[in-house]
């Protein structure tokens, strides 16, 4: 969630100074945002986590005036010098332990060449998503075990270069059920298509995710259930998009994304605006209405793990569909918006539970956001 539970304020927490109290490792995440090849940061173990988490949402924020290749660099270095600290860890469970081998396992093929779109490696790390959540919700039905094999035995290939590795996914594992065939359907048909690299990640997400909304209806019923399929929903349609504008000829459909941080937009555990956010989504409408031909602007918003998961999920598509009427306020056109939410299922950091309540919310700042994803013909 966005900060909804009253302990998991910051209340008094300074990033700021918790920048000299270095005792942990950021591992790096290939993303893009506002138009940048950048990367953001996992963090994890310790006491500097505040300080990284201040670090990725300047990261967000400050993207505009950041040069592109100086993020990496400064971030290289960093690492760098935090690298001796990892001795003196604080030593994990040994299934977090387990988990945490395999992150970095994942982070060092994604920057050792396969990039982080690459279909085998994107659905490991949702894998691991799925195990590091449901380990944090003390999950005993053996969808974190079963999610953990899964990821180790894709990284266990990619890492021997086999030359042929499956493509299938199962549709459910041990403490999840069956789901939504309808998707599954739509995926193997976008699984077919010549052009299924240009959505591999996507369509890699929204595998894993699918089997997670069966564990989800498995555990509390279709009702609780829903809003996890509907992200699936959000992930299938992001890759027919991204298939069907394969290519980037001048003049066809290109999808550019933003991303907001809710932390700086709306009031504590609610919907409503703060001050100083209208100023953010006025800049974002003006960008909207400088596309020329824009066809659609598609509103994911998203939560920490923190607090129930329905919870996080109204919430979620209550802060994406209050920017929507904002933007429609601004002239936009009501049918050229879509909403949506994906509640706390599709992280950007994860962070280890040994930390204080108060930085553990600083660390998963990152995730408590709301994306915008620009569909038309080009600026």
């Amino acid at each position: 969630m966005n900060q909804n539970n009253p302990s998991a304020r910051h209340s008094g927490l300074d990033p700021e100074s918790s920048r000299n109290n270095i005792g942990a490792l950021c591992a790096p995440l290939d993303t893009r945002l506002r138009g940048y090849d950048v990367k953001l940061y996992r963090c994890r173990i310790n006491n500097w986590i505040p300080a990284c988490a201040g670090m990725t949402k300047s990261v967000v924020n400050g993207l505009s005036v950041m040069n592109k290749f100086a993020l990496p660099l400064l971030f290289a270095a960093l690492l760098g010098t935090l690298a001796p600290a990892q001795a003196a860890e604080t030593p994990l469970p040994e299934r977090l332990q387990q988990i945490v081998e395999l992150q970095r396992r994942a982070d060092k093929l994604a920057f050792g060449g396969l990039g982080s779109d690459h279909y085998h490696l994107a659905k490991a790390r949702t894998w691991l998503d799925l195990a590091t959540s449901e380990y944090h919700q003390t999950d005993n039905s053996g969808i974190v075990d079963a999610a953990i094999g899964q990821a180790k035995a894709l990284l266990d290939a990619l890492e021997n270069r086999r030359d042929s590795i499956s493509m299938e996914t199962p549709m459910q594992l041990q403490g999840s059920e069956a789901v939504r065939q309808d998707l599954w359907e739509k995926i193997t048909v976008l699984k077919g298509d010549a052009k299924f690299t240009c959505g591999q990640r996507q369509l890699a997400e929204a595998e894993v995710q699918l089997v997670w909304t069966g564990h989800e209806k498995a555990e509390s019923g279709w009702s609780h259930a829903q809003s996890y399929a509907r992200g699936v929903e959000n992930l299938v349609y992001e890759a027919q998009v991204a298939i069907a504008n394969c290519g980037g000829e001048a003049g066809r459909k290109v999808i550019e994304k933003y991303v907001l941080s809710t932390d700086t937009l709306f009031a504590f555990d609610s919907a409503e605006l703060i001050p100083g956010a209208t100023a953010r989504l006025d800049r974002l409408a003006d960008t909207v209405k400088g596309w020329h031909s824009a066809e659609s602007v598609t509103l994911v918003g998203h939560t920490d793990r923190y607090g129930p998961p329905a919870y996080n999920q109204k919430l979620s598509e209550q802060r994406a569909e209050r920017i929507r009427q904002y933007l429609i306020g601004k002239g936009i056109a009501p049918e050229r918006i879509r909403s949506g939410g994906a509640g706390s299922t599709q992280p950007l950091v994860t962070c280890p539970t040994a930390l204080s309540k108060q930085e553990q919310v600083s660390c998963l700042q990152p995730n408590r956001r709301v994306e915008i994803i620009l569909r038309g013909s080009g600026q």
